[in-house]
């Protein structure tokens, strides 16, 4: 069997409370199944923004640095249990889904500027004020969306216009 009818059968007949168990073992939040390893892709990209302006070595890694959807986050990942986060993220609330999306998309956002503040410095450090910004917003959003994946944020609206409130500011828009 092919591991999307799995999964689409699996959608159709498990759900996150009978994968309890499996889900908190795989470290994959078992009220939302969502997993929080999913934003090791953006902390990874923080911390390159920050040890930058002391450690101009790190520029080619920021440069290579790409936005991954959830999926394709945990499909091209290492992770343990990435078919279990894939199936967890397919029994999630879409709501929630929708929500993290929208977070995401900030913090895309903020380190695609940040990224591009590095690809257009003249000289090394011309950035730094403006990367550190960066760093603090998208920490910020990166703790809203832990916050909703291990469900103690509810997803509604607000939180999305506060996010983008946020990034509105960075960029003094």
């Amino acid at each position: 069997m092919r591991p999307v009818q799995h999964r689409t059968f699996l959608e159709k007949t498990v759900t996150l409370a009978q994968l309890h168990d499996v889900l908190v073992e795989a470290n994959i939040n078992p009220n939302t199944g969502l997993s929080t390893d999913y934003l090791n892709h953006f902390n990874e990209m923080v911390m390159m923004v920050e040890l930058y302006p002391s450690s101009p070595d790190v520029r080619d890694e920021i440069l290579a640095w790409t936005p991954l959807k959830y999926r394709e986050h945990f499909e091209s990942s290492g992770f343990r249990a990435k078919s279990l986060a894939l199936i967890g993220h397919d029994l999630a609330v879409d709501s929630l889904k929708r929500q993290l999306d929208v977070i995401v998309a900030e913090i895309d956002t903020v380190l695609l500027e940040a990224q591009g503040a590095v690809a257009s410095e003249a000289a090394h450090g011309e950035s730094a004020r403006m990367l550190e910004e960066a760093a603090e917003s998208a920490e910020m959003l990166i703790a809203r969306a832990s916050a909703l994946i291990n469900g103690l944020s509810a997803p509604n609206q607000a939180e999305a216009e506060d996010a983008q409130a946020a990034v509105d500011a960075l960029f003094g828009v």
